[in-house]
C-alpha cells in the first residue's frame, strides 16, 4: 500500500481550527502538519474502500491529547506525539533482537521529525531519560506552540542523568513488586478523606500519567481528575444552583488534601467553568527532595 501513486491520496484537507478549550483540536492540529510533513498516517481510495497508508522507512507519527495541567509555563497548544520506528527496524518481541541499524535509525529520525516541526512554529522536547530501541517499542515527543511574545524554558538534557525510566519496558513490564505512583496518591487522598467513589464531595480519581511530562526529580507522579457530586453536574446545558460555590471549595479541598500530604500541584491557568467542563485536573508530584528530607526528620 505504500507504493500506491499520491493521487490516490483522499483530497487535501483543508487546516484544522483550533480552540484550547477542546483538546481534541490541538492533537487535530498536530496531526494534519505530521500528513503535511510526510510523517503522518495517511488514508487512500481503493475499489475495497479505505485504506492506511504509513511513510515508508522512516517511522511514522501520532499526536494524542494532554492535560493542561501538564504544559509548558506560557504554551497556547500542547500535545505528546509517539512515533514509531520503521517496521523493518523494530525490536523483535519474541527473541528481543534488535536490527542493526535500528538505534541509528531511532537517533536520526527522531532529530528529523523534531527539526521538520520546529520549521512549523512548533517547540519539540525529548524529555525523560532517553527512550531507544532495547528499552522502548516507541518514542515520544512534547510538541507545543508558546503564546505570543513568549520563549520556552527548554531544560538541559542533563537534567534526567541517573534518572531511570518507569514502567512499562522491556526491562520492567510493570510496577510490582513496588506500588505504582496511582496507588500510591489514592492512599494520601484516602488518608485525607478524599473518596475515589461517589459522594457529596464528588469524585476524585487517580490515573497514571507519561514520565515525558513528569519533573526530573520526581519521585512520584499521577494525574488527578476531579468530577462534581451528582446534584451539582450540569444536565443539557443547565448547571445547577451552587455548582460555582461547590466546584470551587471541593477543588481547593482535593489540592489542600494533596499539599499537606507532600505533593507538588500544578493545575492550568484558565478557571474552571462548570457550564462547559465536567471535571477539573492537577498534575501532582513527590520530589526526591522531600522524601529524602522526611527520611531524615
Amino acid at each position: 500500500m505504500t507504493n500506491l501513486p499520491t493521487s490516490s491520496l483522499l483530497d487535501a484537507e483543508a487546516e484544522p481550527g483550533y480552540d484550547p478549550a477542546v483538546p481534541q483540536s490541538a492533537r487535530n492540529l498536530v496531526d494534519f502538519h505530521l500528513r503535511q510533513l510526510g510523517l503522518g498516517e495517511q488514508y487512500v481510495r481503493t475499489p475495497s474502500g479505505l485504506a492506511r497508508v504509513l511513510p515508508d522507512g522512516i517511522g511514522w507519527c501520532r499526536a494524542q491529547t494532554l492535560t493542561e495541567a501538564a504544559w509548558p509555563l506560557g504554551a497556547d497548544l500542547c500535545v505528546l506525539v509517539d512515533w514509531f520506528p520503521d517496521a523493518a527496524l523494530r525490536r523483535d518481541p519474541r527473541t528481543g533482537h534488535v536490527p542493526p541499524g535500528a538505534e541509528e535509525h531511532w537517533r536520526e529520525r527522531l532529530a528529523m521529525t523534531a527539526d521538520a516541526l520546529e520549521s512549523l512554529g512548533y517547540v519539540v522536547e525529548r524529555n525523560g531519560p532517553q527512550r531507544s530501541p532495547r528499552t522502548h517499542w516507541a518514542a515520544e515527543l512534547l510538541v507545543y506552540r508558546m503564546s505570543p511574545g513568549l520563549a520556552p524554558v527548554r531544560l538541559p538534557p542533563e537534567a534526567w542523568e541517573g534518572v531511570e525510566p518507569i514502567p512499562p519496558h522491556y526491562g520492567r513490564p510493570s510496577w510490582h513488586p513496588d506500588p505504582d505512583p496511582c496507588s500510591v496518591v489514592e492512599r494520601a487522598l484516602q488518608k485525607a478523606g478524599v473518596r475515589a467513589w461517589s459522594s457529596s464531595a464528588g469524585v476524585c480519581v487517580v490515573r497514571s500519567i507519561t514520565q515525558t511530562v513528569w519533573p526530573p526529580d520526581a519521585d512520584i507522579c499521577a494525574w488527578v481528575c476531579w468530577s462534581p457530586a451528582k446534584e451539582f453536574r450540569r444536565e443539557n446545558g443547565t448547571v445547577p444552583p451552587g455548582a460555582q460555590e461547590h466546584w470551587a471549595h471541593q477543588i481547593e479541598r482535593v489540592k489542600t488534601a494533596l499539599e499537606q500530604a507532600g505533593y507538588e500541584v500544578r493545575s492550568r491557568l484558565r478557571p474552571w467553568n462548570p457550564r462547559a467542563e465536567d471535571y477539573a485536573d492537577f498534575v501532582v508530584y513527590r520530589s526526591r527532595r522531600s522524601v529524602l528530607a522526611g527520611m531524615l526528620t
